[in-house]
This record gives C-alpha cells, sequence and structure tokens, in this order.
C-alpha cells in the first residue's frame, strides 16, 4: 500500500474514536432520570378506568363499527 493510504487510516482512528466515544461518554455521564414504569403503568390503569366509566373514546365512534369495509384488492 502507498503512503497516502497508510497516512489516511493512522488519520482516520482518532476519528473513529470520537464518533463512537462521544455519544457513549455523554450516555454513561448522565444518570436515567426519566419517570420509572410504575408511573407510566399506573397512568394507563387510571386512563383505561376512566374510559370504561365514561364510555372512552370507542363510544365516540360507535357508527363506525356497523360501517363495511372495503375489501383489499
Amino acid at each position: 500500500m502507498t503512503a497516502i493510504v497508510w497516512v489516511n487510516l493512522v488519520l482516520a482512528i482518532p476519528f473513529l474514536i470520537a464518533f463512537i466515544g462521544v455519544p457513549l461518554w455523554m450516555t454513561f455521564r448522565t444518570p436515567q432520570t426519566g419517570p420509572g414504569h410504575a408511573e407510566a403503568h399506573a397512568y394507563l390503569a387510571a386512563m383505561a378506568a376512566r374510559a370504561t366509566t365514561h364510555g372512552g373514546p370507542a363510544a365516540d365512534h360507535a357508527w363506525d363499527a356497523a360501517r363495511p369495509v372495503a375489501a383489499a384488492a
């Protein structure tokens, strides 16, 4: 291989390390601060209970259930 190819490979190594290393460093530097899944499950359970007691969004589209669906060609 020529000298230009070797120089190109040597110069590519720091860029590859930065391309992989910087996102990994940013990921591991900050802890996870978002809400846990327990809050999401509680929210979804509350929304499901609310939908069943108040009719929910399905009650708004009850007319759509009786409408025939066109067959796929």
